[in-house]
């Protein structure tokens, strides 16, 4: 069923993980977007759930539970956002716990490396950005690092130190493809591959489709409207769903607005009616 005045935006952060925008923000400006759905992605995280849940009633957005999981592939971070799913199985919460865990271990390594090259900053000034210390991630390192002067934007802390190949740069802890989409498939959610389009391997989508991937977030802010096309017809070609969204971490400067890249509402209703979960009630 077609529903062209309809839109919703799968991938959005908030202050639960590396956004910089409450729960209740993102609500708001969801609103105020004309958003009718929406998923909040957080990393390794679904701490956002029950205050979703309560404002998904205040405000009249129909909310999804999502999650983003970060997975290894030669040497490249792949990202794979998992939606419609149970979140309180044991085993999924035990494992969530031990990335938060890993994360928190990357983001001291990171300090020490920019320590190490003449930047004055220390993992505890990280309280002054996040208070989930957890989920400290490279984005609340720029952050701080923006805050000291120590770079003029975020984009300029990513390019001077913390991208891959800069000096304070620390792999993520190392997992597969396979496994980011097992652990979402064991909690009964749908896995999508995040901005194919950055990632640029489209030769292993077929693999990952076999694997159990589900779809695709061909609608995102880093892809043209021919990279966008070129997603929809391999997940089409493919037989697997089309996702999308924002990718926001933040309404504000340096950040994607929210809103930004919407999903025609028609794809969420397709993910919705095949999560086990629904819409997650």
């Amino acid at each position: 069923m077609s529903h062209p005045e309809l839109w919703a935006d799968l991938h959005i952060h908030t202050t639960k993980s590396d956004g910089s925008n409450t729960v209740e923000e993102i609500f708001t400006y969801a609103r105020a977007e004309g958003l009718s759905a929406i998923a909040i992605t957080d990393h390794d995280t679904v701490a956002a759930v029950d205050e979703a849940r309560a404002m998904e009633k205040k405000y009249g957005v129909e909310f999804i539970i999502g999650v983003e999981l970060s997975a290894v592939y030669e040497g490249r971070e792949v990202h794979i956002i998992g939606l419609g799913f149970n979140p309180y199985g044991r085993n999924f919460q035990e494992k969530l716990a031990y990335f938060q865990k890993r994360r928190a271990e990357r983001a001291k390594k990171i300090m020490k490396k920019l320590k190490e090259n003449g930047v004055n900053v220390a993992y505890e000034d990280l309280y002054e950005i996040t208070e989930n210390m957890n989920n400290a991630g490279r984005l609340h390192i720029a952050k701080l690092l923006v805050k000291r002067n120590a770079a003029s934007c975020i984009k300029d802390a990513f390019n001077r130190y913390l991208a891959e190949g800069r000096p304070a740069y620390v792999e993520k802890a190392r997992i597969t493809v396979k496994d980011a989409i097992d652990i979402i498939k064991e909690v009964g959610g749908l896995a999508m591959l995040a901005h194919p389009g950055i990632l640029q391997r489209d030769d292993m989508i077929p693999q990952w489709k076999q694997e159990g991937l589900d779809g695709l977030e061909a609608f995102h802010p880093d892809h043209n409207y021919e990279e966008m096309g070129k997603y929809m017809g391999i997940a089409q070609k493919l037989g697997i769903m089309i996702s999308g969204g924002s990718d926001t971490h933040g309404n504000g400067k340096d950040h994607t607005k929210l809103g930004r890249v919407k999903l025609p509402y028609e794809y969420y209703e397709k993910i919705k009616n095949k999560t086990k979960s629904g819409a997650v009630k």
